[in-house]
This record gives structure tokens, C-alpha cells and sequence, in this order.
């Protein structure tokens, strides 16, 4: 095969799906030559050195890694001109992966604020790429209200859903307003799009992750093996097994989920953006790992004995409560919540040298990641029929993707 004319730009590629983006390009997916070129652009500076993104093999894409880029400091011409400063050969540019969120306390606004970013992103590509063929966003169960207590659909979740959003909510969530804008951008334009919808994502980030229970979870077992003598940083072994509560309710435990893991999503991204005609025309795809829904009460020892602790049901007096919503906890619980934990254990990670496991943490998103066993108390499980349609192929074990990333995790020194 002769080398593709194909050019990927992912935007927000520092984080927990264009982290994954990224890597799968580089690996030469899904066959060698498909792209010749990758940019990776982030808003953080990100050195290629600590990206943990593949480097082997001789079918790797060029990568460019483009730093410092703010979407929501320009409007599309502007940022048309930071990119062909900043990007070589931009106006090559064939496929467009978008994987930008950023958090706004106020509801209202952070819609006006997502929105008028990813305005930028595509007039700036119109003005400057005319073989754009595709572009593709994540969206989330966000758009099908399970910010909402107890949701608002009954699942298994298929994607004509979203058209059905109680307009009050629908307001609060950016996904409609992207896809007006890229209904309207495209017209008329040789390009095409599509949205992905994930649920709970598990993956890798170098620099962690607001958006990442994977990471939130992984760092509070491995400080509290630490702190019960179990794990490759202890000095002393602990006698007998090291039982680690559930952080939530027996509703959170038992409530059936689609988790997905980056690299799937990444995976299917690439894999529709390469089929215009069967995934284009701004249609939306449910994605997870497998068609079988799961618990987290069925991950939870799984994931617990990776660190040598026995995963067990949640403590005695977390009852679950249906009024609450998104980052909302009981105000009765006496046990301490994961978050809490990490934060009142950080010194271990600094004094074992491991000071970058607290500047990549999860920051400020450890109040809706510690609200996950309380707040998702109910089923809210996605269908993969459109999915299987498409040709693309998702069986995973769910618990091998949470293992994958916790190895990294150690890896990149996020945790012990």
C-alpha cells in the first residue's frame, strides 16, 4: 500500500479518549499506511518524552504534538491562524477527532462555553482544509439524562432517546447544541460527522484526569493497601486479608452499566471515520465493551485484589437514597469516601517520591467520582444494536480494561 494522503487532527489529546486517540493512531490502526500524519493538540503543555503513546514499529504515523493551543480564547479565524503557525501542512488535514470538555460550574454556561469552542474548531477547519472528510465527538449518557435522579428512560438505552430529553435538561447538556452546530457547518461541505456516546470510560491519561474513575479508584487502593502493609512500596506484609468496602450503596452495586474502555472508543472513532457512508450524516453510536451489561459490584473484588485487598459489599448503613443527583453523597455515611481518603494520605504519595501522582490526580472531579456507587443507583445500561450494524466488532472484558489502565497508572508514577 502506497502512503495514505490521510492526515488525523485530535484535539484535547491529553485526555481520557484523545489520550487513547492518539496511541491507537500511532499503533497503525486498524491497518498500516491508513494515516501518514498525526497532530496531537493540547491546551497543557504535554512533553512526547512522558506521553506513554506508542513508538514502536515501522508503520508508525509522524506525530506532531502541538501545546498551548486555547480554543476558548479566539473565535474561528483566529484560531485558523495559531494552527498554520503552529500545525505543519494543516490544510492537509482529512480527519478531525474532537475530544474537548470543559467543566463551568453553571450549567448554561458551560453549554455556551463547549459549544463555542468546537464553533472554532470547525470554521477554523473550513477556512483552512478542503479535503476534511470527517469529524467525530464523544457524547455521553449525560444526553440521556442520568444527571437526573433515578434517569429519565427505562434501558436498555438506544439512541433515538436523545430526541426525547425534557427541555429543561436538554438545556444543560452540550451535546444537542453540537449537534445543531455540525449539522449547520457541514452543509454543503464534502465532510461528514458523527457522535459516539460512552458511559463510565476507563483509560489512561499521562497527567490524570478529572474525568477518570479509573484513576480515582486506583489511587485510593493502592494508598490504603499501603497503608495495611500490601503493595510493591510497603516495607512491612500484612497478616491476613485486607478487606476494602465498596465506596457506595447496594443500589450503586448492584445497578447494571456499559462501561467502555478508551481504546475501544478510540478504536470505533477511527473505525467510523474511515466509513463515511455507513457512520456519517451526523448519526450517533452507543459504545461499551460488550453487548452484556455489568455491576460494579461484580468489578469491585476484581479490581480490588489487582492490589492484594479483597473487595467487599458496601459498609453496613449506606442505604441508598433516589433523590440524589450528579456529585451528590449521603450526609450520613461514617465512612470515608475515596476522595477524602487520597486527600488525607496524600503525604505517602510525596514521601515515596511519588509527588506526580498528586499533581495528576483527578483534582476537582473527585466529588463527582466519589458520588458514582451513591448517585448511579439505577440501571442505565446502552444498547449496541446500531453498533453491531456498522461492522464494528466490541467484545471486551470489562475488567481487563480497568487492569490495563491501573498498569500504566504505576507506569507513569500516578500511583503506588
Amino acid at each position: 500500500m502506497d502512503s495514505s494522503p490521510n492526515h488525523a487532527i485530535v484535539f484535547g489529546a491529553s485526555g481520557l479518549i484523545g489520550w487513547a486517540v492518539v496511541d491507537q493512531l500511532l499503533r497503525a490502526y486498524p491497518e498500516a499506511k491508513t494515516f501518514s500524519r498525526v497532530t496531537a493538540v493540547t491546551n497543557r503543555k504535554v512533553e512526547e518524552s512522558e506521553s506513554h503513546w506508542h513508538t514502536q514499529g515501522a508503520d508508525r504515523p509522524s506525530l506532531q504534538l502541538v501545546s498551548g493551543i486555547d480554543l476558548a480564547r479566539c473565535d474561528g479565524a483566529a484560531l485558523a491562524e495559531a494552527l498554520t503557525a503552529a500545525v505543519e501542512d494543516v490544510h492537509t488535514v482529512t480527519h478531525l477527532y474532537y475530544l474537548v470538555f470543559a467543566s463551568v460550574p453553571d450549567e448554561v454556561e458551560e453549554v455556551a462555553t463547549n459549544r463555542a469552542m468546537l464553533q472554532n474548531v470547525i470554521d477554523a477547519h473550513n477556512l483552512l482544509c478542503p479535503n476534511l472528510q470527517f469529524v467525530v465527538f464523544p457524547g455521553g449518557t449525560r444526553g440521556y439524562g442520568i444527571y437526573l435522579p433515578g434517569g429519565v428512560f427505562t434501558p436498555p438505552l438506544t439512541e433515538d432517546m436523545v430526541e426525547n430529553l425534557p427541555p429543561d435538561y436538554a438545556k444543560t447538556c452540550v451535546y444537542p447544541a453540537n449537534r445543531e452546530l455540525l449539522n449547520k457547518a457541514s452543509e454543503g461541505r464534502k465532510w461528514t460527522w458523527c457522535e459516539v456516546c460512552p458511559d463510565a470510560i476507563i483509560g489512561f491519561t499521562p497527567n490524570g484526569s478529572q474525568f477518570s474513575l479509573s484513576l480515582h479508584w486506583a489511587q485510593y487502593l493502592s494508598l490504603y493497601a499501603y497503608n495495611h502493609g500490601i503493595g510493591p512500596s510497603t516495607k512491612d506484609v500484612a497478616s491476613g486479608a485486607i478487606e476494602v468496602p465498596f465506596p457506595g450503596t447496594t443500589a450503586g452495586a448492584n445497578a447494571l452499566f456499559s462501561p467502555a474502555s478508551a481504546g475501544k472508543i478510540a478504536q470505533f472513532m477511527i473505525y467510523a471515520s474511515l466509513h463515511p457512508s455507513t457512520c456519517g450524516s451526523g448519526q450517533l453510536f452507543n459504545i461499551a465493551d460488550r453487548e452484556a451489561p455489568c455491576t460494579y459490584g461484580e468489578l469491585w473484588p476484581q479490581l480490588a485484589k489487582w492490589f492484594g485487598l479483597v473487595g467487599v459489599g458496601p459498609s453496613q448503613g449506606r442505604s441508598a437514597s433516589a433523590s440524589l443527583g450528579v456529585g451528590q453523597t449521603p450526609e450520613d455515611s461514617d465512612d470515608m469516601l475515596p476522595g477524602a481518603y487520597v486527600a488525607k494520605h496524600a503525604g505517602v504519595f510525596e514521601g515515596l517520591g511519588y509527588g506526580k501522582a498528586i499533581k495528576g490526580g483527578v483534582g476537582a472531579g473527585n466529588r463527582q467520582l466519589d458520588s458514582v456507587g451513591h448517585w448511579l443507583s439505577f440501571d442505565r445500561q446502552l444498547s449496541l444494536e446500531k453498533l453491531k450494524n456498522t461492522g464494528f466488532h466490541a467484545d471486551v472484558d470489562p475488567v481487563q480494561s480497568w487492569i490495563d489502565s491501573f498498569r500504566m497508572f504505576r507506569e507513569a508514577g500516578l500511583i503506588l
